[in-house]
């Protein structure tokens, strides 16, 4: 069951958090749900010149582009951006949500995640208010 269908994950669906095992798999996954058609520079809009860097010391999945000569991710212009967590842990919190709804705690995050209930809180506190803007602009529509 996708992501984005908008449909809650039934009970007897599995819930499989190994589907995002690793940062590599996550980036990939985003990076082709958000850039279906190959990496667009968010400062400028370019879909052209655009190299990934791979040095020792570049972050993973880093792209540059060379119409504006900056640098970006992925996770730029999203709740990922500015976020310690790794994208992996982020999809994972997105699936027990979609699966758990209103009932998912921070706390019950927090344990499945391996992650603090203080950073459980901050993820779902962002993963909220983005479904709340969601829902209002599908709304308005």
């Amino acid at each position: 069951m996708s992501l984005a269908s908008g449909t809650h994950m039934k009970r007897r669906d599995t819930l499989d958090l190994g589907t995002f095992r690793d940062e590599e798999a996550a980036y990939e996954f985003v990076e082709r749900r958000i850039w279906p058609d190959g990496p667009v520079c968010p400062h400028c809009g370019s879909n052209r010149r655009i190299g990934r860097l791979n040095g020792a010391s570049t972050r993973i999945h880093t792209y540059k582009c060379y119409d504006c000569r900056r640098p970006f991710t992925v996770k730029l212009g999203t709740i990922f951006q500015d976020s310690k967590v790794p994208m992996h842990k982020w999809l994972q919190l997105i699936m027990l949500s979609r699966a758990l709804g209103p009932t998912l705690t921070s706390y019950k995050a927090a344990q499945i995640l391996g992650v603090t209930a203080k950073t459980a809180t901050a993820m779902l506190s962002r993963l909220r208010i983005l479904e709340q803007k969601l829902r209002l602009r599908h709304r308005s529509q």
